[in-house]
């Protein structure tokens, strides 16, 4: 069964390789810099470079995305495919955790087993109501099928844009033993403008995990 799911999961990105060659491409490169690592309420590492590369031709995008921890006791090395549709978009996405640090000891790349596959549906309902929608359920390396759905609804606020987000985990799986709600958070995003042509993205963040009772402020800065 796994084999078959990482078939469906090559198809796609060999699908979305095919339109990127018959189409421009842009590319885009950045890094975050941020004091924690939270992912929708769970604490994963410390202060974090993100940095990311993508690939865009049309309606596709291909990407690695990766965080490492300045302690050096956390990295992670993430590819993904997305594929939109007006306000419906499709993201593939392969989760890796490297070897640990600085002993080397841990997974393999190249073993698949060691890898974790999740599918996600997103839909924007646009301008008029500024709130999107996700669902995003693993479907390779968990047998859990741990899935996690979210909702974010946009404020701006002068120069500050201000998301307000809610996440729930519907069934026990990596995120916790049953139906929880496990992300609460308000998020402030601003650009500081530093010269005539250079503005820097900076964003705050409070996130309350209901669930695990534990409470984060992260800060970080976008380049």
């Amino acid at each position: 069964m796994k084999s078959v799911k990482l078939f469906f999961f090559l198809c796609a990105l060999s699908a979305a390789f095919g339109s990127i060659r018959a189409q421009d491409v842009s590319v885009s490169a950045g890094a975050d810099i941020v004091s924690s690592y939270i992912w929708r309420g769970l604490y994963v590492g410390p202060a974090s470079a993100q940095p990311s590369v993508s690939l865009s031709a049309g309606d596709f995008t291909l990407g690695v995305w990766g965080s490492s921890s300045f302690e050096g006791t956390w990295r992670e090395f993430d590819l993904y495919a997305s594929y939109s549709v007006g306000n419906l978009s499709l993201l593939l996405t392969d989760y890796f955790f490297p070897r640990n640090l600085p002993d080397g000891v841990g997974s393999s790349y190249f073993k698949l087993s060691e890898h974790l596959f999740e599918a996600t549906l997103g839909y924007s309902l646009g301008e008029s109501l500024p709130l999107s929608l996700a669902w995003n359920t693993n479907f390779a390396g968990d047998d859990d099928y741990s899935s996690y759905m979210e909702a974010s609804y946009s404020i701006p606020a002068g120069d500050v844009a201000i998301d307000l987000i809610l996440g729930v985990t519907p069934w026990a799986g990596i995120y916790s033993d049953g139906f929880a709600l496990i992300n609460a958070s308000i998020k402030a995003s601003k650009e500081i403008t530093i010269t005539d042509s250079f503005s820097l993205p900076v964003f705050s963040q409070a996130v309350l995990n209901p669930d695990t009772k534990d409470v984060f402020l992260v800060f970080g800065v976008r380049f």
